[in-house]
């Protein structure tokens, strides 16, 4: 099975450097381009499934790429949520809320963001899904998602280690390949 990775394309938010979690940003126009260059690079794919987040930004990424073909939507590949830090610049979540920011530095894995989660909570939504998919038959799927939620794909994939999740970074619009091939995940390519 070849696991087609590819993080949404640019949106305001991410232009601004909002931690954008729920909150609906819309793509920009680079970030329209940025599907419109992968559904030119994927097109010779024949995709047997096509799983994208909740999200609008990741819907319409991959009805970019796949000019509207079916996609499953599931909310295990959402992207971290935030809470009340949802769509606001790092600076500002230091002047609100300096408490949970310290806390929330002191411990990254653990720290539930108040009405949100914590990375350990999004990580075991996305090892669920992981374990849902090895269970496929299909050859090639696309998933249309996050850059956190990419991030935590790779811990996953290497043996669950979450402390790698700031060893890996992924663009609007990069493109990932993974292989499960006996029992196994390999990341074949990592394209930002």
């Amino acid at each position: 099975m070849n696991l087609y990775i590819v993080r949404h394309g640019e949106t305001k938010s991410n232009i601004e450097k909002r931690y954008c979690g729920l909150y609906q940003s819309e793509l920009t126009e680079v970030g329209q381009a940025q599907g419109l260059a992968l559904n030119e690079r994927l097109s010779n794919i024949g995709f047997d499934k096509i799983y994208t987040s909740c999200s609008k930004r990741a819907e319409i990424t991959a009805d970019i790429i796949t000019e509207g073909a079916y996609s499953y939507k599931d909310p295990r590949l959402n992207e971290l949520n935030f809470g009340i830090f949802d769509n606001k610049t790092y600076k500002e979540i230091e002047k609100h809320y300096p408490l949970q920011c310290t806390a929330w530095q002191e411990d990254w894995k653990g720290y539930v963001i108040p009405q949100g989660e914590s990375t350990f909570q999004a990580f075991q939504r996305v090892k669920s899904f992981m374990k849902d998919i090895e269970k496929l038959p299909e050859e090639n799927i696309l998933i249309v998602t996050h850059g956190g939620i990419i991030r935590l794909v790779y811990c996953y994939v290497l043996n669950e280690n979450l402390d790698l999740y700031w060893k890996f970074h992924s663009s609007n619009g990069g493109l990932s390949i993974l292989s499960y091939e006996y029992e196994n995940w390999s990341i074949k390519t990592i394209e930002n």
